[in-house]
């Protein structure tokens, strides 16, 4: 698949026509803009300036004040800005508010009268058994008292400041806290604060009508708290119903301060003189039937199309074109980063190598159509992104299960009928073929890698970097180092010489030079002039770079071999759950033992093989061929996200 085309639209006019020029904009959903100023490179005024006469700021300011967690949002309306003017929208708010502002003050002064009956409950608690007259310490006129808490410690402390003036009266201890009272006159009463500050008093404030022992004074607390709560509640549904009566004024109202103001926040991205502007963006080929047809609606604007200006220093965004069956791997390539413009997409890449690397790793016949079937559930029901992935990987691991000949951890299920097909080698058992799982994973790397080159030499020399396509590690000269590298290892290891060794030399020598020199080299072929920095600089740095490169072939390589080795794992694995249900018995214990034992290797081994995959995806093939270092195609819209996000925790709970 490819990279999905895009045109530069320029659209100009006169100003008083740029607000409906970005509605259009909006509404065509395909339009993502780009700032003028840095496009065309221009010193030019843009339209930051006049980001500050917003009109509709101060209306959404007012707006927000309001709970709009009880106010319905629907999806994206027409906006009637001749009805819902600024001016108009403030006197609504206005109106609004005044309706709410009693209800609202009584319910700031229930709740807080609430939270402090309830504080106070929670703390007189500890005075319970005392006779204590709780109403006559607020009578007192002279004495002023404290009540609160301290650290146990610290009463022993009160000792060195028996000559201050003030008493501590303890009443309960617990926690390593001790609860009571300190009294004093009104003269001594503030530094005898900041010395019980000093010890770590914790003061709490108990109710001005408070009123008799602590015992009765919580049964008093507790028959004001359903009262208050009672009001509350009618406080609430009083403020509730004002809501219902405006909620679709105030949605109404919402909907259009929101986009105006978004609509006024677009117009920094755009150039605007005394009487002219200049709006861009990029919109894809594919849907600029579309777009014209919206911006048709604005008269006396003048667009154009154009190819994209790929030597501008703001480049291109991009958008992925991808087919049914590659499009769910589409994210793992957004995870690493988009492809430049003028690259390539790898979703078909990426998403042929993951679906075969997780089949050999995890194969299955039972497992993988059971995750296939979880997946294909999940993206469909609950539109789970990763359910689509995981039906796909799950077939493939489900055909290499049954080239195992493994069903559900049962390796012989499948022996005769791959008997029948006179396969020889087939089924292909893990513990009996070591050395060809071992080898194959390693041939599986290096194809990959080989493969991985080969990419980056089309990319690179579609770019002119002759450097790095003809002379570099990834370019041609690598590969012909990594190639001849492969026949010697080979010839080593099948005994055989595939290659003589002036050849040998050739193809491990001249390459190895090349990467060498690829600065030079490529500048050369470039036409472009070369500086040499210091002969002791530039042999030690090139030194060290191509002993770099060597690490990388065969640690890149070797790095496959994990495929054969979770190979192992997944039989391994299986068979330790056969054997469970073995010595458990025959029953249906058994029959137990192994479903839990499929689900636990499904689960644990599933994640793990799907993560060391990706691994791969991203640090053996990508760090040679791919580059992601394009930004993302992003449609201007206007979204009402951050009140439906306060809304979500309230329904849930709710329900």
């Amino acid at each position: 698949m490819s990279i999905e085309k895009l045109e530069l639209v320029s659209i100009a006019g006169a100003v008083p026509s740029l607000n409906d020029a970005i509605v259009a904009c909006l509404q065509s959903k395909v339009f993502h803009i780009e700032n003028a100023s840095k496009l065309l490179g221009s010193t030019e005024d843009s339209g930051g300036s006049h980001a500050d006469q917003n009109p509709y700021a101060e209306p959404l300011r007012a707006l927000m004040e309001f709970d709009l967690r009880q106010v319905p949002l629907g999806a994206e309306t027409e906006i009637d800005t001749a009805a819902f003017t600024p001016e108009y929208i403030l006197s609504e708010t206005e109106r609004i508010s005044g309706k709410l502002k009693t209800v609202r003050e009584r319910l700031t002064k229930t709740r807080k009268q609430i939270a402090d009956y309830e504080s106070a409950a929670i703390h007189l608690k500890n005075l319970t058994g005392s006779e204590l007259d709780l109403g006559e310490l607020t009578k007192c006129k002279h004495i002023l008292y404290r009540f609160g808490r301290m650290p146990e410690e610290n009463v022993q402390k009160l000792d060195f400041y028996s000559d201050e003036g003030f008493i501590f009266q303890a009443y309960h201890s617990a926690h390593d806290y001790v609860w009571g009272f300190y009294f004093a006159t009104k003269e001594r009463i503030l530094s005898v604060d900041a010395i019980m500050k000093g010890l770590l008093f914790e003061r709490y404030e108990l109710p001005q009508d408070i009123s008799g022992t602590p015992e009765e004074a919580l049964g008093e607390m507790q028959i004001k708290l359903t009262e208050k709560k009672a009001a509350l509640a009618e406080l609430e549904k009083q403020e509730s119903e004002i809501y219902q009566t405006e909620s679709e004024q105030l949605g109404k109202m919402y909907q259009t301060a929101k986009y105006q103001s978004e609509v006024w926040k677009l117009r920094g991205q755009c150039i605007i003189t005394q009487d002219k502007f200049s709006l861009m963006g990029y919109v894809p080929v594919s849907e600029r039937d579309s777009f014209k047809k919206c911006i048709g609606k604005v008269p006396e604007l003048s667009v154009t199309y154009e190819a994209p200006w790929t030597d501008s220093k703001v480049q291109p965004p991009v958008r992925l074109k991808n087919g049914w069956f590659t499009k769910p791997f589409s994210m793992f390539v957004e995870m690493y980063g988009l492809p430049n413009y003028n690259g390539y997409n790898p979703t078909t890449f990426v998403a042929i190598t993951y679906t075969l690397i997780f089949g050999i790793m995890f194969g299955d016949l039972g497992q993988g159509l059971l995750l296939a079937l979880i997946g294909a559930f999940l993206h469909k029901k609950k539109n789970f992104e990763l359910g689509a992935i995981m039906a796909r990987i799950g077939v493939s691991s489900a055909v290499f299960g049954a080239l195992y000949g493994s069903v559900f951890g049962f390796e012989e299920a499948l022996d005769p009928f791959w008997e029948k097909t006179g396969i020889p080698f087939l089924p292909l058992k893990a513990m009996e073929n070591t050395n060809v799982i071992i080898f194959g994973a390693v041939g599986i790397g290096a194809a990959l890698v080989i493969i991985s080159i080969l990419v980056n030499i089309i990319v690179k020399l579609r770019r002119r970097n002759y450097e790095d396509a003809v002379f570099g590690n990834n370019g041609i000269a690598g590969l012909v180092f990594f190639t001849g590298l492969l026949l010697v290892v080979l010839g080593i290891v099948t005994g055989k010489q595939l290659v003589s060794k002036p050849v040998t030399v050739i193809l491990l020598v001249v390459p190895l030079l090349l990467m060498f020199f690829r600065e030079p080299l490529g500048h050369w072929m470039s036409h472009k002039h070369y500086e040499m920095p210091g002969i002791g600089d530039f042999i030690a740095s090139n030194f060290f770079e191509c002993f770099e490169f060597l690490l990388g072939y065969a640690t890149n390589t070797l790095s496959f071999i994990r495929i054969g080795g979770f190979v192992f794992s997944h039989a391994g694995l299986m068979s330790v759950v056969m054997l469970l249900s073995e010595m458990i018995g025959k029953d249906h214990k058994s029959i137990l033992t192994i479903i839990i034992g499929n689900l636990f290797v499904m689960c644990l081994e599933g994640l793990i093989v799907g993560i060391q995959v990706l691994r791969l995806e991203f640090y053996e093939i990508f760090s040679r061929c791919y580059e992601g270092d394009g930004k993302p195609f992003t449609p201007i819209t206007v979204t009402f996200d951050e009140i439906n996000d306060l809304k979500q925790p309230e329904q849930a709970a709710n329900a």
